[in-house]
Parts: structure tokens; sequence; C-alpha cells
């Protein structure tokens, strides 16, 4: 045991840099595989140690449409054993809320009348703000989601506007409503007092709209309560449904998104440690070769020399993931804090913590080291000390270099026309196939993930240029009548819409339905009905930039084009019939269209207002958005100006990008940090290991640059020949990498995406910023080799040599 320590030892201490640098390697492997893990566990955990803190609904019933009785829902509801529901809370749509003079762009407010506290479901958690049963007159509690993205504080006022009236409340407290304040969501819970609500919303035109929220003792028991509350009514729930699974998507994505990201390139990065692994190990059994030999001549057995090599690296592992598991700690605190902001009540539960699978993470990565030195450094069983000793190699091995010459003599006659350093250093890449090979395989991987970040992360802050790939609109500008009674949609059409710097518009509004599902289907779902919100539009889907990954949008009552997940869930095509009921009554339409959306999971749907009207011939009097495209060369800037300018708080009036912007702004934030790190790490891994081959070729080719040294070259030319060589070998690598990144990597997203809605990622490609990606890796490559190349500065050409 004393032998094979003694060499472990021997070998650590005489090869420190080479050493150092695959620690960084298998630090950082573990580092990501460690961070990704923790992501995730933590975002789960944090989410669900919140829900079920507040008592979080699992479902949420809205009844909108008059189309059940709210009392005798709730009264059902609140009878069963194993359900606890809120209140039934009394609410009126609102979507103008305006801070410090300034509106808030694109929000969908419930302006909730306020029941008495503690609420037995969605119990509200004070952030900002002294906790009371309810707000006092005159003020709101309004959710973090609201207050953090648009800096409101407690005390600070804020403006509503109605059909009637803008009446302004101050902001008592900032809550957190975790089935209201996710990320990226547009809307939210605005708590009033009763008497409020009274003044400013009860005496609006329509009825009040009725909310109430179910937690299951057995969430997975709910189609059990369904079934039979649904043989309670007599028919099928027709109203809208907010199950757990929509509540909790938004908390989720993002981190999804950047563990899935980071587990697959950390187990690119330990692939690529193991190669290199092996090919450090490889090298340096062939430079110890006679030293194995004479070893093994005095009586060492073949199983310790072996041992020795993987005592060297597990230990070398283990050191390494050590650290690598701590600060994956700070990494991932730093994502799931960022990710999950709106849930921060300040307490510690927003930290994140420690699992064992992080641990057994960091025991998985020193097992596959431990396999893998073993396996690699199996071949120093085969090593015969004669050979050993007379050759510094197997006899073979001597015979096949000493047949090199004359082959060498050709190849290099062909390359006479290059510069004498290029000569040398394609020499020495095409010498040494393996660690050029490895090189190659590098700066592939490191190009690759580069554009694929750049990719990913521009074509999220650059979204607005891909909207309707997602699912929304394209339209210049979004146009809503917020008081009828000074305005109404017939003189926005002649004074607005009628202007010669208008080239299309239409006119929409959304309604709440239901889709039946067969017995069969049914069964394998655990819900015999599904819940969608529909767009409707009076004008062309198309005009206003709406897409379909299949088929079309519809063009009359009898079409319908539907989300992917509905698609997928319920077996359905371009074609098919499918029965549906929109406020109560049922329809048969026939999908025309299959589209992919992040709103709402993919679970909505695009009809025409034929089909509505055929049940609510004034439903037009409730569609006041209007989508607006502009004239090529018109100023949208200055259109929307001008019609401030003329209707004043009548009209609302938003360009797409300040409506994307508003929504998609803090995926970019998240995103940012983690992708850049990443990014990173594969820059430096790129180095490191270009450097350790670089260093070990040096080693072996020392005697060759001592006679180039001796015969009149400077250190300086032949540190550029080998980093000549090294450049021509990076830069086939990295042209390997760019359609690797912009080909091979985005299904990966595609795969991630497809269950919130999105099948095929739209992104941007971006030829300047691919191309700025293209030079980091062959420059990381460069520098690795030139820093590697420093001992022939230092050392003289008789000891290199002799050497």
């Amino acid at each position: 045991m004393y032998a094979i320590w003694k060499l472990c030892w021997s070998n650590l201490k005489n090869k420190k840099v080479q050493n150092s640098f695959m620690a960084i390697i298998i630090m950082l492997s573990a580092l990501l595989l460690s961070t990704a893990i923790l992501v995730i566990n933590n975002t789960n955990r944090v989410y669900e140690n919140m829900h079920a803190k507040v008592h979080g609904a699992h479902q949420i019933l809205r009844l909108e449409n008059g189309i059940h009785d709210p009392n005798q829902v709730h009264q059902w509801w609140a009878g069963q054993q194993g359900v606890t529901a809120s209140e039934m809370m009394r609410y009126r749509y609102l979507s103008s809320m305006s801070h410090a003079g300034a509106e808030i762009p694109n929000v969908d407010l419930f302006m909730m009348d306020t029941p008495k506290g503690p609420f037995p479901v969605d119990k509200l958690l004070f952030v900002q703000g002294g906790e009371t049963q309810a707000p006092k007159p005159g003020t709101a509690w309004i959710p973090t989601s609201l207050a953090y993205s648009n800096d409101i504080q407690v005390g600070d006022p804020i403006e509503f506007k109605t059909d009637k009236e803008t009446f302004r409340l101050q902001v008592a407290a900032v809550v957190v409503d975790i089935s209201y304040c996710s990320p990226f969501a547009t809307s939210g819970r605005i708590w009033m007092n009763g008497q409020d609500y009274n003044t400013h919303m009860a005496s609006l035109q329509g009825s009040d709209m009725y909310m109430t929220g179910l937690r299951f003792d057995d969430y997975s028991q709910n189609r059990a309560y369904w079934e039979s509350f649904e043989k309670f009514l007599g028919t099928p729930y027709l109203e809208s449904v907010k199950d757990f699974e929509s509540i909790s998507s938004y908390y989720m994505i993002a981190n999804q998104v950047i563990s899935f990201i980071m587990v697959f390139l950390a187990v690119v990065m330990i692939s690529v440690a193991l190669y290199t692994l092996g090919f450090t190990i490889s090298d340096a059994i062939l430079s110890s070769y006679k030293t194995i030999g004479i070893i093994k001549s005095v009586g060492l057995s073949s199983r310790k020399v072996v041992a020795a090599y993987v005592t060297q690296y597990t230990l070398l592992a283990f050191v390494s993931v050590i650290p690598g598991i701590l600060l994956s700690y700070v990494f991932s605190n730093n994502i799931v804090s960022s990710s999950m902001a709106y849930l921060n009540t300040g307490t510690a539960d927003m930290n994140v913590q420690f699992s064992a699978i992080a641990i057994w993470v960091g025991a998985a990565v020193v097992a596959v080291i431990f396999l893998s030195a073993l396996l690699f450094s199996y071949k120093a069983r085969g090593i015969e000390p004669a050979q050993a000793i007379r050759y510094g190699m197997s006899e073979k091995d001597s015979s096949k270099q000493s047949g090199r010459g004359s082959t060498w003599k050709k190849k290099l006659l062909k390359l006479g026309s290059l510069p004498t350093e290029m000569i040398i250093g394609l020499r020495g890449v095409t010498k040494n196939i393996r660690g050029s090979a490895l090189i190659i395989l590098i700066t592939a991987l490191s190009t690759s993930v580069l554009v694929f970040g750049f990719l990913f992360v521009y074509s999220i802050s650059s979204i607005h240029g891909t909207i309707a790939k997602w699912g929304y609109d394209s339209a210049d500008l979004s146009v809503r009548i917020d008081n009828p009674a000074k305005l109404t949609y017939e003189q926005l059409h002649e004074e607005v819409l009628s202007d010669q710097r208008v080239k299309n518009y239409s006119r929409y509004g959304d309604a709440n339905a239901v889709l039946p599902i067969d017995k069969d289907l049914a069964a394998e779902m655990e819900q015999d009905t599904m819940g969608i919100l529909l767009t409707v539009a009076e004008g062309n889907y198309d005009e206003i930039g709406y897409e379909n990954v299949k088929g079309r949008n519809p063009l009359n009552g009898q079409e319908i084009s539907i989300g992917v997940n509905i698609a997928r869930s319920l077996n359905i095509d371009v074609g098919d019939p499918l029965d549906i009921y929109i406020e109560g009554e049922k329809h048969t339409l026939t999908v025309t269209g299959i589209y992919q959306a992040i709103a709402n999971m993919s679970y909505t749907g695009r009809i025409t207002a034929d089909v509505v009207r055929k049940v609510n011939p004034d439903y037009g009097a409730v569609m006041n958005t209007t989508f607006i495209n502009l004239q090529d060369g018109v100023s949208i800037d200055q259109f929307v100006s001008e019609l401030h300018h003329k209707y004043g708080s009548s009209i609302w009036t938003a360009s797409q990008a300040t409506l994307v912007d508003e929504v998609f702004s803090q995926a970019v934030t998240i995103l940012i940090l983690p992708m850049s790190v990443m990014a990173l790490l594969f820059i430096v891994i790129t180095f490191v290991i270009i450097y350790s081959i670089c260093r070990i070729n040096m080693k072996k080719e020392s005697r060759t640059y001592g006679i180039y040294k001796s015969i009149g070259m400077t250190s300086r030319q032949i540190r550029m020949a080998v980093t000549a060589g090294i450049l021509v070998v990076s830069a086939i690598g990295a042209l390997v990498g760019v359609p690797l990144g912009l080909i091979g990597l985005p299904p990966l997203l595609n795969f991630i995406l497809a269950d919130y809605g999105i099948v095929e990622v739209p992104l941007i490609l971006n030829g300047g910023g691919i191309a700025a990606m293209i030079p980091l890796s062959i420059v990381a490559a460069c520098l690795g080799s030139w820093f590697a190349s420093r001992s022939v500065q230092t050392t003289s050409p008789r000891i290199l040599t002799v050497e």
C-alpha cells in the first residue's frame, strides 16, 4: 500500500498544473450538475412550502356568465369532507391602472370585494404594510407581482379607470397572493374595501362575477369530487376553472428551462472530462513507460501500478467535487431567489437548502471518475519490462514510429509554400491525432454552447420580433375604449379606424368555454371536461398576425383554431369536428388550425365573433379592444400620442413593443445570469483542457523544440508555431460547433417547453452576434496553447535536447 501511495503522491506532486486543471474540469462539472439539481428541488420546495403555508388553492372556480348559481355551487363544495372552500368572492374586471401619473400597460385586474380574514384558502402574506382583516376605506392591497415590477410602495396612490370615472386608492399593503402573483402573468387581484367596491364597482354595467378557491386534502382525488359535483348540477360545469397545473406553471417554467440546459451541459462537460482523463492517463503511461517497466522489473505488480493511477484521480475527483457542490449553493440560491422573487416575504424559506441528492451527485461524479481511471489505466497491465527499458514503449509502437520518417518528409514537402512556423505547427497537430481530435471536440462544443446561449437570450430579449409565434398578436398597437359614454366604437371607427394611416384592424374579446371529454380519454386524463379560454375576433386573424403551426385561422362561425395542448390531449387534428360549450350553449365546430401559445399553456382556442353572437347577440358591446396595424412608414409613437391628446382618458393605447416588454422583461433578467455563467464556464474549460493538452505535447516534443532552438529559432517563433497549429485545429472545431448550436441544441428547448405550450421555440438569428461568439473559443484555445508553451522560453536548448 505504501508503494501505491508513493507513486500516487509522486504523480500529484510532479504534475501540479496538469492535475490542477483536471481538478477544475471535475469541479465545474459537479458545479453545473449540482446547481441544476438544487434549482429543480428548491424551486419545487419553495413553491410547495409556500402553497402549503398559505393553504393555496388547487383549483379556482370563476362564475362569470350566470350559467350556474354561485350560492348553490359554493354550498355544495363547502359541504364536502376533504375539501376546503374559500368564500364566494364577488369581483369585476378592470384593465386600467396608473401609478405616478403613468398607466401600467397590459394588466387584467380582478377588483375584489375583500371578505373578512383570515382566508381559509389562498391566505395573503403581508410583505409590506400592516395586516388587518380587510383594507380600510380608500385603500387597497396589491400583489407583489404588480408592486415589484412597477416600483409601487405602501402609501403610494394608484388610479383605476372605469367607463364612468377615474378613482384613486392608496396602497395599504403589498401581499403575496400565490394564485395571482406569478412571473410573466398579466393578471392580479386588487383587494378593495367593501364600501369602495360598492361605490366604484357595483354600480358599473353588467353584474357581479364570483370566484371561489378549492383546496383538496388529497388533490389526486379531485376527479371523484367533480363527478359528484356535476351529478349534483345535472349538467357539466360550464364556467371557468383554473387548476393547480396552470397556477404553478409560470413559477416553474424559467427554472425548468435553466435546469434542463444545465443538466445537458453538465453531462457534456463530464463526458469531455472523461475523454480528457483518458487522454491524460494514456499519455502519462506512455511518458512513464520506461519508469513503469523498471518498477515492474523490481517486483511491483501490474495491479499496484493501476491502483496508483486510480487512487490519484479518485482522490483528485473527491477533492474537486466538494468545492463544486459548495459553490452550487451560491449559484442556485441566486437563480431561485430571482425566479421566485414574487413569493419572497423576507424569511429563510426562500434560501436554497442542500439535499441528499446533491451529495449523491458528487458521489456519482467521483464514482464515474474512479471507473474511468480504472478503465484507462488498465493499459499499464500490458507493459513488458524488457521492451519498456529497451525502447521506452512497446516494440510494436517503436516499429511504427521508426517508419514514419519518409511519410512525414513527403507531407512536409507538400506544405513547403507555407511559413515555417505554420509547417511546424501543423506537423505537431497531425502528429498528435488524439490530442487534435480532443481540441476539435472541445472547441466545437464550446462554440455550440456559446452560439446557442446567445441565440436563446437574444431571441427572448427580442421576442417582439417573433411574438406571433408565441401565440400573441403582432399588431402595431392596441386601443381600448375605457369610457363608452364619451367614445363609442362607432365613433372610434369613423374617426380613427378610417384614417388613411391605418392599414387594417380587428376587434377582439374573449370568452370562457368548456370541452367535453369522451369516456375513454376521461379515464386517462382523470377529468370529464376541460375549461379553456377563447379569443374572439371580429375581423381577420391573419391580418393582425396570429399564426398557426398547422392549418389556418378560423374564418366563419363554423370554425375554430385550437392550442397544441388541446390537440395533443384530445387527439384532435385539423379537419376534425369539436364539441364545445360557449356560455352554456353547445356548438360543433370544425378545427381549421393548431397553434402554439405560452399563455394558458396552449389550453386556448380562437373563434370568430359570429359563434358567440349565436348565443349572445349583444356580445359586440363588450369587445372594447381593437388591434391596429399602421401603414409602412407611419410613426407608431406619434399616432399613439395623437390619440391620447384627442381622447384623453376615454381611450387607452399601447404599442405592441410596450406590451411585450411588460410581460417578458423578467424572463430576460432571470435567464441572463445563468446563461452568461454557463458560457463563461465553457470558455474556461476550453482554455484549461487545451492548456493541459499542449503542456503534455510540449513535454513529449521537448527534444524537437530543443533542436529547433539550437538551429536558431527563437522561443517566440516556436511558441507562435505551436499556437498556429492550435489556431487551425480550433478554427475547424468552431466551424463545426456553429451548426450544432444553431440546429442541434434548439430541439432541446422544444422538448422542455412542449408541456408549457411551445413545440417549436421561435429563435431569431443574429448574424453579427453569432459571428461574435465564434472567435471566443478559438481565442481561449490559442491562449491555452500560448501559456502552455512558456516553458520553451525559459529552458536552454541543451536541457531540452537532453530531456
